[in-house]
């Protein structure tokens, strides 16, 4: 980033003003503020744009932070994922509660115990717990 001190900020006026002279110097000073607004304006438009895309996008001081301390924001977004997997666990753990149960699994294909698929006394075929697989 560029750092001016006061000093070297005053040569750079003192320069400009012999270079240019003192009846230009103000009239580029007004052109180079006129941009500066038409920057900011531009920025303020493209972030209202791409905001208004992607509605769920963090807040600029966010992003900021993100891009200077990249691996907080990635241990935040690791804790927040365990969360929502967590309680995705339980919800599914619950479906399966809900499933009525046999006490030996006797009778169920590919239990222990139970009748095997394809009739031979080879290894059983395991059935999913997973009721996406279902």
């Amino acid at each position: 980033m560029l750092l001016l001190s006061p000093t070297k900020l005053l040569v750079v006026l003192v320069i400009a003003l012999i270079v240019l002279g003192p009846d230009k110097l103000p009239d580029l000073a007004h052109r180079l503020g006129a941009m500066w607004g038409d920057l900011r304006r531009w920025r303020t438009r493209l972030e209202s744009e791409v905001r208004g895309t992607f509605p769920d996008l963090p807040p600029t001081h966010e992003v900021v932070r993100a891009v200077r301390s990249p691996l907080a924001f990635l241990d935040r977004l690791a804790d927040e994922h365990e969360g929502t997997a967590a309680s995705g666990a339980e919800q599914s753990a619950g479906d399966r509660a809900e499933l009525p149960a046999t006490s030996s699994g006797a009778g169920q294909v590919g239990a222990p115990g139970g009748p095997s698929p394809n009739g031979s006394g080879g290894e059983p075929i395991v059935v999913p717990d997973d009721p996406s697989m279902n």
